[in-house]
């Protein structure tokens, strides 16, 4: 029996494909004038369509790139008894030749021809071809060895039509969700949870801190005191430089923990002038304990004048304790040498300006060449977990961006990195 549908779409249990009228409807969500998605409805049938969206809806989306392509080409075969379907997915430059897949109904045979690599179904008279939206040389097929079934006339071209625009949204995050990681990488929720950590810990720091500003401010007040006593007692004077020992570290750790506290503050307010030279001199001073860890020497090239830029301190010195902290931990085992040198130049970014350089080079280890591209993105790192999140560098990136600056990179393996920072001068 000959099966009939309605264009009403009512199933009255026969279907008979309408033939083409011609009246074109865009489908939702397309712009005016977007021919190439414009689609003639009326020209599948409503159960066609039916099937083919539970199909979509049931893809095997965690079984990889292959279980989605074999899961829809058996729908197709289903919903189109009489024709051939195959699809023709491109890989990765490099990985291979294309990868077919065919559904060929049972009653069908082909005629035994020679192989043809632009075809795969070579041995049937017609094969159509349908591009998949979004993936490079990726390709539906259709295949008929009958001539009242011409594969290239609707409604069976257009419901490949539909299935390959499925596929060109569902394959690309497929294909990504299955990729392996990068060499290298933490995935990106440990990471994150790790930033959590550290910026919890960073809250309990700067609350331990706080609590030793009272009995370090005693200590000095009382070392002060006992020197102005013993001075005046003609005490013996090896007991009163003792004091003053006692009184220089004590008000040295006082000094630290104070910047300390401001450094762990929010950095908010305006920019104000700030000279560079100390600016350096605070993140040096903050990473003593790891450069001395390091065995790296700290190396000072100052310009011999002043030179100032308009920033808020607490970020610029997060900057140079990022940047020295990753020399650091890139110092080889002997003889570690980190040299910053500050001068005045003509600004590359505004004609007729003067910009503040500030180089920090280190003789370390170096970044290699395919990853100096990457090494300002967020979550980016060759470090292992404990050393690092990946944040530092887009962290400094952003801030040196935000103060009108420009940061960049000069490495090779082995052979150290350089950093460059341009910032606006300030006469």
């Amino acid at each position: 029996m000959k099966k009939s549908a309605t264009r009403s779409g009512r199933d009255t249990g026969e279907i008979t494909i309408p033939p083409a009228s011609g009246a074109r409807l865009e489908e939702p969500g397309e712009a005016e004038g977007s021919s190439a998605r414009t689609r003639l409805l009326d020209d599948v049938p409503t159960l066609w369509l039916d099937q083919l969206l539970l199909a979509v809806l049931d893809l095997p989306t965690q079984g990889g790139e292959m279980a989605v392509a074999q899961s829809l080409l058996d729908s197709l075969a289903r919903i189109l008894p009489s024709y051939a379907v195959g699809i023709c997915l491109a890989q990765d430059p490099g990985a291979g030749a294309p990868v077919v897949l065919r559904r060929v109904p049972a009653v069908m045979r082909e005629r035994p021809v020679e192989s043809n690599p632009a075809r795969i179904f070579p041995g049937l008279e017609h094969e159509h071809v349908i591009a998949i939206p979004g993936l490079e040389g990726s390709t539906l097929r259709l295949g008929s060895a009958d001539a009242d079934l011409e594969p290239e006339g609707p409604p069976a071209a257009r419901l490949l039509e539909r299935a390959a625009m499925a596929l060109g949204r569902i394959l690309p995050g497929v294909r990504a969700a299955s990729a392996p990681p990068q060499r290298n990488s933490v995935p990106l929720d440990q990471r994150m949870v790790r930033a959590d950590k550290l910026a919890t810990f960073g809250q309990v720091a700067a609350g331990v801190v706080h609590e030793l500003n009272n009995p370090l401010t005693s200590i000095v007040s009382y070392s002060d005191y006992l020197i102005r006593k013993a001075d005046a007692d003609g005490r013996d004077a090896e007991d009163v430089e003792r004091l003053r020992r006692i009184g220089e570290a004590a008000h040295r750790m006082l000094r630290f923990t104070r910047e300390l506290v401001n450094y762990a503050r929010p950095s908010v307010g305006l920019p104000v002038p700030v000279s560079i030279g100390g600016i350096v001199d605070r993140a040096v001073a903050f990473c003593e304990h790891v450069l001395a860890a390091a065995g790296m020497r700290v190396e000072r090239e100052y310009s011999s004048e002043s030179l100032t830029v308009n920033a808020i301190s607490e970020q610029l010195v997060q900057v140079f304790v990022n940047l020295v902290t990753n020399a650091s931990q890139a110092a080889p085992a002997a003889d570690g040498r980190l040299v910053v040198r500050t001068f005045l130049r003509p600004s590359s970014r505004a004609k007729g300006s003067m910009c503040v350089v500030v180089e920090v080079e280190d003789n370390g280890s170096g970044i290699a060449e395919d990853h100096l591209p990457q090494i300002f993105a967020p979550f980016f790192t060759t470090k292992a977990e404990s050393n690092g999140t990946g944040l530092g560098l887009s962290i400094v990136k952003g801030i040196v961006e935000s103060h009108d600056g420009d940061i960049q990179v000069e490495s090779r393996l082995g052979g150290g990195t350089r950093f460059v920072i341009e910032l606006p001068a300030v006469r």
